[in-house]
């Protein structure tokens, strides 16, 4: 496994972010290098919790983020190893479709077969660890089957090959 590192999907999604998360509670899923989390810090955050089923990525973000009081870093496949309730939850997740290729990292781009299967797991764990005013932010392409709809659309950026989208919902 490689960490992902900050691209053009990291910048939207941070820019999408409130300015302000003064008290806010907030949790990253899939920190890869922590850059998201280290982001959430410096706009105030009350605390941040980063977690990422890499190994390679926690060692990463924890270096990264080391200089911080207020953050938790560890090993979690999406929630399983997550406790409590956030006012704030981001993903930036793997959403391209496709499996093993010859481009190789599939782990730290390939969302499934269709690209939206790690989003929908996402998902359809996310209101458990909200609290109650708790906003989602996550990334989406439109590669993936997953669609945008039922989302309010942040931002978009078009990129040569798709366009990716800042979502958020409560």
């Amino acid at each position: 496994m490689t960490v992902y590192s900050p691209s053009e999907d990291s910048f939207l999604l941070e820019s999408a972010l409130p300015d302000s998360l003064n008290g806010k509670t907030c949790l990253e899923i899939g920190t890869g290098s922590g850059y998201i989390a280290e982001k959430m810090l410096e706009k105030n955050a009350e605390k941040v919790v980063a977690v990422d089923i890499n190994p390679e990525a926690v060692k990463e973000a924890s270096e990264r983020l080391e200089d911080f009081e207020k953050v938790e870093v560890f090993e979690s496949d999406l929630f399983e190893s997550v406790q409590g309730e956030f006012d704030v939850v981001v993903f930036n997740p793997p959403y391209l479709p496709g499996e093993a290729s010859e481009i190789g990292d599939e782990e730290i781009w390939s969302g499934g077969e269709e690209g939206g299967e790690v989003t929908e797991r996402f998902l359809n764990q996310v209101k458990d660890y909200l609290s109650e005013d708790g906003e989602v932010f996550f990334i989406v392409s439109s590669l993936s089957d997953l669609g945008i709809d039922n989302f309010e659309v942040l931002e978009s950026r078009k990129l040569w090959f798709e366009m990716i989208y800042a979502v958020c919902f409560q």
